[in-house]
């Protein structure tokens, strides 16, 4: 895919890593298509937030630039190259453009519903949950999931925006239970969608609880199973 094939408007997903996690910057832009002015290896976004950071922003420094297109993500690198005019910023592409291969598992179209709140980083050793007391950040109904994650489309925001680790409950079936200490892994604009605004990206992390692992791909199996009948 080249930048010429980025719909106009499309939203892209900018970060700044970093060795220290507080110092990660992240930021959410709206490609704008300006090829005539810029160039086939260069484009402009769109981004408030990142207009206002420019000056303490290291024009070396390398960002990853993701986008979904279609129910494919792609990402590359970038740097920033320059300013345009106001909230416009000019980004030299850094990379070829490639799709992300995150399907290690195969995802099946299960309305599930769910129950997201926030863990801490600490909490993501243990090996067994309970219902925590406290209200979910977000309820929701998931449309995607497998044994390794599951995506949210959605009309609501996911706060706070800088948590990274959530406990996600959820039932697949009468009978199975899940409560999964789970990583945000993907968080974008989902436009083409009809269904929500908004995509998040959870993946369940079983280190602790291989168990689990096994108990929720025969669950969704079976829930394919039954649904079939």
């Amino acid at each position: 895919m080249r930048l010429r094939h980025i719909e106009r408007g499309m939203r892209l997903q900018l970060i700044f890593n970093s060795e220290t996690k507080d110092k990660r910057q992240e930021y959410e832009a709206s490609y704008c298509d300006l090829h005539d002015v810029v160039g086939e290896s260069s484009f402009v976004v769109q981004c408030p937030k990142l207009s206002e950071d420019y000056d303490s922003i290291d024009p070396k420094k390398v960002m990853e630039v993701s986008f979904t297109s279609g129910m494919s993500i792609f990402t590359f690198t970038g740097r920033i190259a320059g300013k345009k005019q106001k909230d416009m910023i000019i980004i030299e592409k850094m990379s070829e453009v490639k799709e992300l291969n995150r399907r290690i598992y195969q995802r099946d179209e299960l309305r599930v519903e769910v129950k997201i709140y926030v863990l801490n980083e600490d909490m993501m050793g243990e090996s067994s949950y309970s219902s925590p007391v406290i209200e979910p950040s977000m309820k929701e109904m998931c449309f995607d999931i497998s044994a390794g994650g599951m995506c949210i489309i959605t009309n609501s925001v996911l706060k706070p925006e800088h948590q990274k680790f959530f406990l996600i409950d959820f039932n697949v079936g009468d009978r199975e239970r899940f409560l999964l200490p789970s990583v945000l892994v993907r968080r974008s604009n989902y436009a083409r969608s009809r269904v929500g605004k908004y995509d998040y990206g959870f993946q369940f992390v079983f280190d602790n609880m291989p168990d689990e692992k096994s108990r929720l791909t025969r669950a969704i199996l079976g829930k394919k199973l039954s649904s079939a009948r």
